[in-house]
């Protein structure tokens, strides 16, 4: 085997590693937390759809992953709360429809 392929084989395993952590640790291909948004909301246009979607599943991006799980976790709070809010409008008007049927 020929001395120098090995030694360019290790240079460019070395140089592809540097830049897979170069591209991790600086966040290089992460989408702003905006993009994230409209991508659960599914309006993004396709070509960002896919290209966030690769990101999030197929390199599994823990940054990504936790901010969109953040989100999710916001919207669920803030739909719970808005849904609390329904009933309890919902209640305080029923009751005072059946007292004003009832002539109290």
């Amino acid at each position: 085997m020929d001395p120098r392929s090995e030694d360019d084989s290790a240079e460019e395993a070395e140089l592809a590693f540097t830049v897979s952590a170069v591209w991790r640790e600086e966040r290089v291909s992460c989408p702003h937390e905006d993009i994230l948004r409209a991508y659960d909301t599914g309006s993004l246009e396709a070509g960002a759809m896919d290209f966030v979607s690769f990101h999030l599943e197929e390199t599994e991006c823990p940054f990504c992953s936790a901010i969109l799980e953040d989100l999710r976790s916001r919207q669920r709070d803030a739909d719970e709360a808005q849904m609390s809010d329904l009933r309890d409008r919902l209640m305080r008007s029923t009751v005072s429809e059946l007292r004003r049927a009832s002539g109290a």
